[in-house]
């Protein structure tokens, strides 16, 4: 069932933490509002919680990778860009 992790907007924002389980493969997409266009600047990174609790950049989503699945269990962060366009991110 499809959920919301980061809701849209143009800000840097932050979503909480999501944990992804051994087994368990996560599949991640950007979002935009009904009827809009994902816009070519839209970015939001995808960070990993390491040991000591710092998060480390592992990947992003953008205009041209608009989706992907995670299929590294851990703890992961999802991170929109200051400049970024409007966005959002949602589970599948």
């Amino acid at each position: 069932m499809p959920s919301e992790i980061l809701a849209i907007g143009t800000g840097a924002a932050n979503s909480a933490d999501q944990v992804v389980a051994a087994g368990a493969p996560l599949t991640v997409c950007l979002k935009v509002s009904a009827g809009q266009v994902l816009g070519s600047a839209a970015q939001v990174n995808i960070l990993l919680k390491d040991d000591a609790g710092q998060y480390r950049q592992v990947d992003g989503l953008t205009y041209r990778t608009p989706a992907l699945m995670i299929v590294a269990a851990g703890t992961y962060r999802f991170s929109r860009t200051a400049g970024s366009d409007s966005c959002g991110v949602f589970s599948g």
